[in-house]
């Protein structure tokens, strides 16, 4: 049956499909405009464009240098005149040839020189000379000639270490003891931070015989720190308000621009003397200009045409009062914008000398690798674990991540249960290509391609037919504006066995070639919206989502197959924030036979309030049912129900001028199972309460947890837990002294003593060491489930 009525809809997806795929190379609806709170006349203009700017700045730096006289007799000879840069005197020109060459090897520098020589007027050769010039300006003293580079000495930083050993007599457990062992270290090289994070899981039974150690080991780039120790290197060499020109006083400056200027026109007598000053030029329009010329009796053409050549270098009053309000937003904002080195980082590859990789890895979002979590999956979650290491780039708004690894899935309560079909070993490819990042207005198309394969762990093997697995996904987030995004993605999976006689790349090769076949069986599709309304607090998301019977993606291991799933969610709030309401529905389809009807059907609707009536008490509530139903030849039927509403409080203060909390909540909770012989229909009353309050030098915790079913129909849910302790210093040691009684029905009754103690030892050094240790008040065949001792030791190093 779902079937026939998702054929139907075939020729949607098969639309969906051809507009995505060239949608995801294409730009996006609305461009990724890159933010930036600083004025692009002033903090990023061309100088060229702006002469009246480029003035301003040869002048500035014509008096930062006072060495008019260089010792340097040999420089490049660079084309001054024709960069604009004739108004530098000899010493500021000697000082920005040395600029230019430092960091650059002989084969750089003739190279450079091979630019100049060969100069046209260009927009990125523009450019090239606007950066260096405002680099040069803005360069801290003795800084020539200096080494612009990253530092690029290894370092290395351990963060910590420490080990954990537990114990418990509880039979119920695998392991007796258990062994945590972790380490955190940061390393750089080449510059390039690094994060190494380490842990060890080991334990032994009850014979005393130790089990297969656990090893887990990942090495990560470290974005944040790269970015922060290109920004601080930036700060030491450069002083980065002069490179946006925020010192500079335009006004000044564009006043002489203006005399000096006409002083060449009048063949070199001062402006005066033709009764037409700077400020004239600067504050009247064309047509005063011709009116004040005429007074003068300025009437030639030539003079006249020169006039208004200037005029329009200078800009009409509107764009000169532009550019000095400019000035005066760049002094507001460029503070706030030096302090984000995500910012500063984007102007590092002008500045610095960094060496390609260095270059690379400035765009370089997330690189890991060792044991993992990575995005080869449907949609953007990082649900995948694996052995192996994958990474992601963005430049611009262009986006690329590859991922290459094993995953294993195979653990020894699973032994017995594998078949050679259901492969629990993968390795895996995994590339994925578009336009800008992952969930932010982006148009992607991936690639995975997977390979079965035997598996051996604690022992076991699991032989496995080979097998290969294509999937194909392209993904579009389009943007409404206001109303919110629309996000798409079509995903379709090939599969395909092999024999004994085929190797890897030959079953590959067959997966990818059938790759079309059964497109509806083996197809997935994902749509959603989401949308907000901030004027009235309103949130809301309506999604939809379909895999075919046949779809499989062993990049989402937990996403189910022969699935209809779609539900919304709205979520509003008032009075700023102090009353929110939501309400999330959600349902879903499971088909589990491709020759009959028979499928599962969950329902699951949620409702849920919270009101803060003051700053010291919150009142939540939550309404929830789930529903799941079987359909089959011989009827339909509810399987299992939960249906619950519960009030939770949380509430703080004073009592007699002691700080006190309490946190609590109240239940009542419907759970039915339809079972073969007999049905299980059980109505619990759950209750939980956690109150602290400050008494004397230390604190109270109380703690209690109820829950009964009414109906009698449950055995082992029946439980009160309460916990009473204290929390106290003790001479340099933190500690905490709690009795306990817990009463299970039937099952166990007990009571006991929990002692905490923790040190601080030489000032790296922690100890924590805890011990558990109960009586039991009553004895059945079920006790092994609860132990009666239970210990723990955590010691922990902290190298820096």
């Amino acid at each position: 049956m779902m079937y026939k009525i998702y054929k139907r809809a075939l020729p949607v997806m098969v639309c969906l499909m051809v507009w995505l795929m060239p949608a995801a190379f294409a730009d996006p609806l609305v461009p990724q405009a890159l933010r930036d709170s600083l004025p692009n006349d002033l903090a990023a203009g061309s100088l060229a464009n702006q002469p009246v700017l480029k003035s301003a700045l040869v002048n500035a730096i014509n008096n930062k240098v006072t060495d008019l006289h260089s010792l340097d007799t040999a420089p490049p000879a660079l084309p001054f005149n024709r960069l604009g840069l004739s108004g530098l005197h000899q010493g500021a020109r000697t000082q920005f040839v040395q600029y230019m060459k430092a960091g650059n090897t002989s084969a750089g520098i003739a190279k450079m020189q091979r630019i100049f020589d060969g100069m046209k007027d260009s927009a990125k050769q523009t450019q090239y000379i606007d950066n260096k010039l405002r680099g040069f300006y803005a360069l801290r003293e003795q800084q020539l000639p200096g080494n612009l580079t990253l530092p690029g000495k290894p370092e290395n930083k351990v963060k910590g270490m420490s080990w954990t050993s537990t114990y418990s007599d509880s039979t119920a457990m695998m392991s007796g003891w258990w062994n945590e062992g972790t380490m955190q270290d940061i390393f750089s090289v080449g510059s390039i931070p690094f994060q190494l994070n380490y842990s060890t899981l080991s334990g032994y039974d009850y014979t005393n015989t130790a089990l297969q150690d656990a090893h887990f080991m990942k090495v990560s780039f470290d974005r944040e720190a790269y970015l922060e120790k290109i920004n601080r290197q930036l700060q030491k060499k450069y002083d980065l308000k002069k490179y946006f020109l925020e010192d500079l006083d335009v006004k000044s400056s564009m006043k002489k621009y203006a005399a000096d200027q006409l002083t060449v026109i009048n063949g070199g007598t001062d402006s005066l003397g033709r009764k037409l000053s700077a400020d004239q030029l600067m504050y009247l329009d064309s047509a005063q200009l011709r009116t004040v010329l005429i007074r003068n009796g300025d009437t030639s053409v030539g003079y006249y045409n020169k006039i208004m050549a200037l005029k329009k270098q200078l800009g009409g009053v509107k764009e000169m009062n532009k550019m000095l309000a400019g000035q005066q937003r760049v002094k507001g904002d460029i503070d706030g914008w030096l302090k984000k080195p995500e910012n500063t980082s984007r102007i590092a590859g002008n500045l610095l000398h960094m060496s390609p990789l260095q270059r690379l890895m400035m765009n370089m979002k997330e690189l890991k690798v060792g044991s993992i979590g990575a995005n080869a999956s449907k949609g953007s979650l990082s649900d995948l674990f694996m052995s192996g290491a994958a990474g992601s780039f963005l430049k611009g708004n262009k986006f690329i991540m590859l991922a290459a690894g094993k995953r294993n899935e195979l653990s020894v309560q699973d032994v017995g249960l594998q078949s050679a079909t259901g492969n629990g070993s993968y390795g895996m490819q995994f590339l994925r290509i578009g336009r800008g990042d992952i969930g932010n207005k982006q148009s992607h198309v991936s690639v995975l391609n997977a390979n079965a394969r035997p598996q051996q762990q604690y022992g076991f093997n699991t032989a496995a037919i080979r097998r290969n697995v294509f999937v194909g996904s392209v993904s579009q987030q389009l943007s409404l504006g206001e109303l919110g995004t629309l996000d798409f993605e079509l995903s379709k999976s090939s599969g395909q066995f092999g024999n004994g006689g085929q190797d890897a790349a030959a079953v590959s090769k067959s997966a990818a070639g059938q790759f079309l076949d059964d497109i509806w069986a083996t197809a997935s599709i994902g749509m959603a919206y989401n949308g907000d309304v901030r004027k009235i607090g309103l949130s809301h998301k309506v999604y939809f989502n379909y895999a075919g019977l046949g779809y499989v993606n062993p990049g989402a291991p937990f996403a189910s197959r022969g699935t209809l799933q779609y539900g919304f969610l709205v979520k509003r709030s008032w009075l700023r924030n102090r009353a929110v309401v939501s309400l999330r529905t959600d349902i879903r389809d499971l088909a589990v036979s491709p020759l009959t009807d028979n499928k599962r059907k969950s329902l699951q609707y949620a409702f849920d309030g919270r009101y803060r009536f003051t700053r010291r008490f919150t009142l939540s509530m939550n309404l929830l049912q789930n529903t799941l139903s079987e359909h089959t030849e011989t009827g339909k039927y509810t399987a299992f129900l939960n249906r619950k509403i519960s009030f939770t409080s949380q509430a703080n203060g004073k009592i007699a001028g002691r700080s006190f909390s309490n946190n609590s909540s109240l239940g009542l909770q419907q759970l039915n199972y339809q079972q073969p012989d007999a049905p299980v229909k059980s109505l619990f009353i759950n209750a939980t309460s956690m109150q602290t309050w400050m008494a004397g030098p230390g604190m109270v915790i109380v703690s209690a947890l109820y829950s009964r079913d009414v109906n009698n129909a449950a055995v082992y849910n029946n439980l009160l837990n309460t916990e009473a302790g204290y929390q106290y210093l003790l001479w340099k040691l933190s500690c905490s002294s709690s009795l306990i009684y817990m009463d299970s029905k039937d099952v166990v009754t007990q009571i006991g003593l929990r002692q905490q103690v923790a040190a601080q030892l030489f000032k790296r050094w922690s100890l924590s060491i805890s011990a558990d240790g109960r009586q039991n008040l009553r004895n059945t065949a079920a006790n092994y489930y609860y132990g009666r001792f239970n210990t723990a030791m955590s010691l922990h190093y902290q190298i820096n």
